[in-house]
């Protein structure tokens, strides 16, 4: 069952003949002085438990005198309010406290002495700004160190985005208009071979694998395979890659859970695998 907010207002009156007289006197805009007018004490419950509600906001708003804001206070630890004397008016009694619906009730008041307001609130739920939780893979290129790499400037780098904006045929084509790369055509049905300046033959890492060369990229991936790349000549090389002065190629492939691009062939799977073999049995 719902319980609805209300007020409920009891009456201790003195009407002593001077006061009664003063209390046909105070209805002018004037605030009453001293023992003039009505006096307004209150408390605030909680309408189904009867618990007092503190901090409960309470205002008194003259509707007769173009809602003039007659007094603003609060409630107590015992949810008791204490406003001062008023001119007889109708007012417009406003509390609010938080987790329980908004009261606004018309009151007269009239005479002379002392009004108690039962103020019973009824709880209501809070109604919050809407709370989005975005949970965010890190990307392997975060993983990677790839963008702490970017940030120092050393190197050319290139990510997913920059790569579909050079609308690339294969991956040696991104490498062939880089300062001081070139790519050396290779045989009929095979990729070419990325060189540095003098003509070196760079390292080529494919996700933190070393190659052994010379490596035709190509053969091992398409453009729709990779997610970024690093191209580093001669002492730029990142301290954890360097083993040639000639320089480096690190070539990222996209997340396997990503779902664009062509998913990693057993062809290119098994050309990879050859090439980390032959390098185990050349340095052995």
């Amino acid at each position: 069952m719902k319980f609805r907010s209300c007020i409920w207002m009891t009456w201790s009156l003195a009407l002593l003949g001077s006061g009664a007289a003063a209390a046909q006197n105070s209805s002018s805009d004037t605030v009453p002085s001293d023992g003039e007018g009505v006096r307004v004490i209150g408390r605030v419950t909680d309408r189904s438990t009867q618990r007092p509600l503190p901090s409960a906001s309470v205002r008194l708003i003259d509707v007769e005198d173009d809602e003039r804001l007659a007094w603003e206070g609060a409630s107590d630890s015992t949810g008791t309010f204490r406003g001062p004397r008023v001119r007889p008016s109708t007012y417009r009694v406003r509390v609010e406290a938080l987790g329980y619906g908004e009261l606004v009730q018309s009151v007269p008041l009239s005479g002379y002495g002392t009004v108690e307001l039962m103020v019973e609130l009824s709880p209501s739920a809070l109604e919050l700004d809407p709370l989005v939780v975005v949970s965010r893979r890190r990307s392997r290129l975060e993983s990677a160190g790839f963008y702490d790499r970017r940030r120092r400037g050393f190197g050319h780098t290139l990510n997913r985005r920059e790569i579909e904006d050079r609308h690339p045929s294969t991956v040696t084509d991104l490498v062939r208009a880089m300062p001081g790369v070139s790519v050396a055509p290779g045989g009929l049905g095979t990729g070419g071979i990325i060189r540095m300046r003098g003509g070196c033959i760079p390292d080529v890492i494919l996700d933190g694998a070393r190659l052994s060369g010379p490596v035709r990229l190509d053969n091992l991936l398409s453009v729709s395979d990779l997610e970024g790349l690093e191209v580093y000549s001669g002492s730029t090389t990142p301290a954890q890659y360097s083993t040639s002065s000639c320089g480096t190629v690190l070539a990222w492939t996209r997340d396997p859970g990503s779902t664009d691009g062509r998913p990693w062939s057993w062809k290119r799977a098994g050309a990879a695998a050859g090439f980390i073999l032959l390098s185990i049995l050349l340095t052995s």
